[in-house]
């Protein structure tokens, strides 16, 4: 039995039987944490891509960006853009989540759609 202790999800268990069950249920747990932190991002967007990516957004801008939210977080999560977590619930126990490598995915995604939309709409 591994715990992963979330911020956001509280503290999950998840079974360890063989590593292909538990790498499945912490894709879930995963996917369902990146939902709430792009639920979050979306009620106040134009401050985050203010903050993050200097950039003011029209109505239009909003529009586009909240739509590629949506996509990513209708998505499966991709294990790879998570190693650091996935290497700790193979080695350890209890696991204590954070949201940096949610944001480093987020901003990935979002970083050459916002540039482009950016140049075009200025």
């Amino acid at each position: 039995m591994k715990t992963i202790k979330s911020a956001l999800l509280g503290a999950k268990s998840l079974i360890d039987t063989t590593e292909d069950v538990l790498l499945a249920e912490l894709r879930d747990l995963l996917k369902e944490h990146r939902e709430l932190i792009i639920n979050r991002l979306i009620k106040d967007l134009p401050t985050y891509l203010d903050y993050k990516f200097n950039v003011k957004t029209t109505k239009q801008i909003h529009e586009t960006v909240k739509h590629q939210l949506l996509d990513l977080k209708h998505s499966r999560v991709d294990l790879d853009n998570y190693n650091a977590v996935v290497n700790q619930v193979l080695t350890r126990a209890v696991i204590h989540l954070t949201n940096e490598p949610f944001y480093i995915e987020i901003d990935a995604y979002l970083a050459p759609y916002v540039k482009t939309r950016e140049l075009k709409f200025a």
